[in-house]
């Protein structure tokens, strides 16, 4: 898979969707360490919304679908998490506006476009523990990826290798936002629960794009 059109990508939200609620409980004893834990139902509730959206899809381009799924999202899960998601959908989906097919070409400004976003709307900056900590090492090794001349599977898996380095580095930032800004050093140790579960959406993106490749 070279482009992920709009009937891919309700195709991988499906598979998304199906998913991330099996994550729950671990996201939910995370996110408890460090906030109220309802990250875990957060993640349930609003790719549940997103499943229940994807009949209306069919006819829109690519940006337009992920807008809309962000919307979903926090329309029935309405959180901090829900609203920094939605914020990052929404901005990677704006940056794509017109296409009717996301190419590897189009991911470095996505994920730039959400991290912006979400620093917009958060207030969020580098090293303070939140998913902008994933979202800009992602961005930089998928700008290194398209450099390079790779595939859509291969800036994939890049991009979840990335993260997974990323979620890494989360455990030894002090938290600044939410309730885990309360813990202050005690904070330190944790991997941000929000980056946990970015890192779990862009590792099925990752097996998505390889599972459809020739």
């Amino acid at each position: 898979m070279e482009r992920i059109d709009a009937a891919q990508l309700i195709a991988f939200l499906q598979v998304l969707t199906e998913e991330m609620p099996a994550h729950r409980d671990r996201l939910r004893e995370l996110d408890a360490q460090l906030g109220d834990g309802d990250l875990g139902i957060t993640i349930a509730i609003g790719m549940k919304a997103i499943r229940d959206a994807l009949a209306d899809f069919p006819g829109e381009e690519p940006g337009m679908i992920l807008a809309k799924s962000g919307m979903a999202f926090n329309r029935e899960a309405a959180s901090t998490f829900g609203a920094i998601f939605a914020t990052a959908l929404m901005s990677a989906g704006k940056h794509i506006r017109g296409k009717d097919a996301i190419e590897v070409g189009d991911l470095p400004g996505m994920v730039e476009a959400a991290a912006s976003g979400v620093s917009a709307r958060g207030g969020a900056r580098p090293g303070e523990k939140t998913i902008l900590d994933v979202l800009l090492p992602m961005a930089k090794a998928l700008e290194q990826q398209v450099a390079a001349g790779a595939s859509l599977p291969a800036a994939a898996q890049a991009a979840h290798g990335a993260c997974v380095e990323a979620v890494a580095e989360t455990e030894q930032m002090e938290a600044k936002h939410g309730r885990g800004g309360w813990l202050k050093e005690k904070s330190i140790g944790i991997p941000d629960p929000g980056s946990v579960a970015i890192c779990l959406m862009v590792e099925c993106l990752a097996r998505f794009v390889e599972g459809q490749s020739p």
